[in-house]
């Protein structure tokens, strides 16, 4: 069996605004009845802080009663600075101006710095444009704030918009699958 995890990660602000922000993102979450604590955590089972809740709809219209019994089916809220990405086959990313590829090894190098607290403005090679590395399409995001939804099916897209208002203003989706 297999994972799919869709992550909404802030990739602007800082770890005290993060944290602050994860305090108003759980509430939201909670507040609108799309999650409710995990009472009842198991490690295998349901690891996760919060589980689907009774208005689980608002954010995922096609959740069916059944997906309630699913194995690792809930919603952490992350606080630390960590690496989204897809887990898939590696695509490069693209240039946002004219869809140019950057180059692996490139892209690749990138990333310790902004682990490290910086975010890149990477020259495209084609068209000359510079941009920051999270607004590449395709790109590995870095954030101190995330959001993931374990095994859910799609995520509506005014849902996303509204937690991403409450995250911050330069939130990403990361769709991953292992």
């Amino acid at each position: 069996m297999s994972d799919d995890c869709v992550t909404i990660v802030e990739i602007s602000i800082g770890p005290l605004e993060a944290a602050d922000r994860a305090d108003t993102v759980i509430q939201w979450l909670v507040d609108t009845g799309v999650v409710v604590p995990n009472r009842q955590r198991d490690e295998v089972w349901q690891p996760s802080a919060y589980r689907p809740g009774p208005d689980v709809h608002k954010a995922a219209p096609s959740w069916q009663e059944t997906d309630y019994t699913l194995a690792n089916n809930g919603v952490d809220v992350v606080v630390e600075r960590q690496l989204y990405h897809s887990v898939e086959a590696y695509q490069a990313p693209s240039c946002p101006t004219c869809g140019h590829p950057l180059d692996e090894s490139t892209h690749e190098g990138l990333m310790t710095p902004w682990l490290d607290g910086t975010e890149p403005q990477v020259r495209c090679p084609a068209c000359d444009a510079v941009h920051p590395l999270g607004d590449w399409p395709g790109s590995f995001q870095v954030g101190e704030l995330a959001v993931s939804f374990h095994n859910w099916p799609p995520l509506a897209d005014d849902f996303l918009a509204s937690l991403g208002a409450r995250m911050g203003p330069r939130w990403r989706v990361v769709h991953e699958h292992y």
